[in-house]
């Protein structure tokens, strides 16, 4: 669904009174242009088979449109907090420090900053340790996601091998693979991409 700015601004004039807490209409043009963006992140959570939603005149109200997106949005983040509480329940850094750093301390620091009122487009971390999909096409909670879901991949994918013989694998390829910014799949596997489970 796609919006003009007639009808996208009375949204975002609902949000920033929200986000000044009524007290103020004034807000930097640099603030409107995140809040707009909170806007139309939310909207873009609305799937693209929107039938069965009340539409006025074929097409869902942008205010209508915000609120189903910010619920969908949600519901993500919480999905996306169960993703990660599976993971660590058996998740194994086969003591790398970037991974370690990234999921066991990063994911935790995300969950508690993520703003999705406000800030629903902000990936907050920088997802030091790297995955073999192109991150750079998503943004917030859908980062973290597709990030989480390639991790899970991973360590399931590891789970296959004795842990001696992954951290044997790892000290061939790199002596200093405890300090490597390398992905273990690829330093293992010698592929690009996920061509695991």
């Amino acid at each position: 669904m796609t919006y003009t700015m007639e009808e996208l601004v009375p949204v975002v004039a609902k949000l920033v009174e929200k986000y000044t807490g009524n007290e103020s209409s004034s807000i930097t043009y640099e603030k409107a242009q995140q809040l707009m963006g909170a806007v139309i992140y939310c909207i873009r959570k609305i799937p693209g088979n929107s039938r069965g939603l009340q539409k006025i005149g074929g097409k869902l109200p942008a205010e209508d449109a915000y609120k189903i997106g910010y619920e969908n949005l949600i519901k993500k983040v919480k999905d996306t907090l169960n993703l990660y509480n599976n993971i660590v329940s058996y998740f194994d850094d086969y003591n790398n420090r970037c991974l370690s750093d990234t999921v066991i301390k990063g994911m935790p620091e995300f969950f508690k900053w993520y703003d999705a009122k406000f800030y629903p487009q902000d990936t907050i971390l920088t997802l030091d340790y790297p995955v073999l999909i192109d991150m750079t096409k998503y943004q917030g909670i859908d980062a973290i996601y597709a990030y989480l879901k390639c991790i899970e991949r991973e360590q399931l994918y590891l789970r296959q091998f004795r842990r001696s013989e992954i951290i044997s694998r790892l000290a061939a390829y790199d002596p200093a693979y405890k300090d490597m910014i390398d992905n273990l799949y690829w330093a293992i596997t010698g592929k690009s991409v996920y061509n695991i489970i």
